[in-house]
């Protein structure tokens, strides 16, 4: 799951133009006609679409600060399973905030 996510990030990470990793990908796919390798990442893992959306939906609300997004917090966690009545477990909780950490090394620094 480590992997994936750290590759969706990479390719979601804006660049200095505001346009995502992504997006300049794509377009030189576009323009050359040839797909490029470095869209194609590890194959989403089985069995984690719950906890893939669960992070997703708790990192939209995420705050962030001057050196970009603030790490989810257990509090932030807490919060967002008391509003959608959703359940994790203790490992799905750990799961999610090592999802987070490599968003936040991803989003933060250079890769």
């Amino acid at each position: 799951m480590l992997s994936y996510s750290e590759h969706q990030f990479k390719l979601a990470k804006p660049s200095e133009d505001g346009k995502s990793v992504r997006e300049h990908l794509e377009q030189v796919e576009k323009q050359t006609g040839k797909s490029l390798e470095d869209l194609d990442g590890p194959p989403f893992p089985s069995g984690m679409v719950e906890l893939w959306l669960s992070f997703l939906s708790i990192s939209f609300g995420r705050t962030s600060g001057f050196n970009g997004p603030n790490p989810i917090s257990y509090p932030d966690i807490l919060a967002w399973l008391e509003l959608t009545g959703n359940t994790l477990s203790p490992r799905e909780v750990e799961t999610l905030k090592m999802i987070d950490s490599v968003y936040i090394r991803i989003m933060t620094n250079d890769g």
